[in-house]
């Protein structure tokens, strides 16, 4: 997005920060529906067999083809001049969301040796290209598809190291069979994640497409604690699947607060003092108004560093109730503060809004789980922590 931003005018970043967030949002469904239940069910058994492999890449392909046409409506009811960046979006989604789904299958399988192999492959590949087009003053298009064609590039390198290729009808059996998680993930997920996207939409109407557009490079600034949290998650929820109800089950919690919060303070710090003349090299016309928002943005990602946890948590010891209570917090909040601040006090109080949605839904989360494990001891005084949290949480 960096790149992106550097070679876009305000308005061209904006048209690209709405079809990203559409792709981005159609690959964290793919991650709840799939990703995240195959770490939470498949973490303990190893190594899967050939037919299940082929079968969850099969889920995987089926959920590509769900998304790509609301995509390509996208293009259809854009502009003409932002159509072709449209459609660019739109025909990298399927490599995006296999490559995604490798990833979450060597993870579980304890190869994460792997996982890294396929995404530096894609940051190797994409990266370099994307830097020689931004050079060369390519377009925006030009530079999104040097993005997708590295993920492309990425999958078939995973596909040959998985030694599986999807399976659309197994998949299908797959997501039949999944379903519980599946589905209640995939709803925690749409709700939050839909109200995101929406308010995106919906903020371009007071703010216009250069100020979403700001609100989106400010995120960008933090973009690698996005990375890293998912990929923080997503590395611990099989440790503790694994470790459950044991004593390495509250060290591996501890040690990933320390981490997630020790990467947040120091990635913010260097957000907050970034000089100008580099900020304006990352973001181009944009950096004026998002170097404004930098603030709110840092408090936001603090803020993130416990909800991220209590949501491993819950993942690890099938905590549905409480995991499905915080998000449905958060997107409640996400969908209708920004959007109010925003007629009120612009682009600055709308990323003020998100701050405090997210704050307070971590603070809903933290008081659930607190009061569900109180009660599990006084009605199961025997039961171990993990044990507790799943009984009072329900599945």
């Amino acid at each position: 997005m960096a790149i992106t931003a550097n070679v876009a005018t305000a308005g061209e970043f904006g048209q690209f920060s709405l079809g990203y967030a559409g792709l981005l949002l159609f690959l964290g469904a793919q991650r709840a529906l799939i990703g995240e239940t195959l770490l939470v069910k498949y973490s303990a058994a190893g190594a899967l067999d050939p037919t299940a492999r082929k079968a969850v890449l099969g889920a995987s392909v089926l959920a590509a083809a769900a998304a790509l046409p609301l995509l390509l409506t996208g293009a259809i009811l854009t502009d003409e001049s932002s159509r072709l960046l449209w459609l660019v979006i739109a025909a990298s989604l399927p490599f995006v969301l296999v490559q995604d789904t490798l990833r979450y299958l060597f993870i579980c399988e304890g190869s994460p040796s792997r996982a890294l192999l396929i995404d530096g492959v894609w940051a190797v590949l994409s990266i370099s290209s994307m830097v020689f087009v931004a050079l060369n003053a390519g377009t925006v298009s030009a530079v999104v598809l040097c993005w997708g064609g590295g993920a492309a590039a990425a999958l078939a390198l995973g596909l040959v190291l998985g030694r599986a290729l999807p399976s659309p009808r197994a998949g299908t059996r797959w997501l039949s069979a999944n379903r519980n998680p599946g589905l209640r993930y995939l709803g925690e997920f749409s709700a939050l994640n839909a109200s995101t996207f929406v308010v995106l939409y919906l903020l371009a109407i007071p703010l216009g497409a250069a100020g979403v557009g700001a609100l989106r490079a400010a995120q960008l600034l933090f973009s690698p604690l996005n990375t890293a949290f998912s990929a923080i998650k997503m590395a611990v929820i099989p440790e503790l699947v694994r470790s459950r109800g044991t004593r390495v089950f509250r060290n591996r919690l501890i040690e990933t607060f320390v981490i997630v919060a020790a990467l947040a303070g120091f990635w913010g710090a260097v957000v907050m003092v970034l000089p100008a003349s580099v900020g304006a090299l990352l973001l181009g016309d944009t950096w004026q108004s998002a170097s404004e928002l930098r603030l709110p943005y840092f408090l936001q990602y603090v803020a993130m560093v416990p909800y991220t946890v209590l949501l491993a948590y819950y993942r690890s010891v099938q905590a549905n109730r409480l995991s499905t209570l915080m998000r449905a917090v958060l997107a409640g909040l996400t969908l209708v503060l920004p959007l109010a601040l925003a007629y009120a006090g612009g682009t600055p109080a709308a990323a003020w809004a998100f701050t405090v949605a997210v704050a307070a839904a971590t603070v809903v989360g933290g008081i659930a789980t607190l009061l569900s494990r109180s009660k599990s001891r006084t009605e199961h005084p025997h039961r171990s922590a993990p044990t507790d949290a799943r009984a009072a949480a329900g599945r």
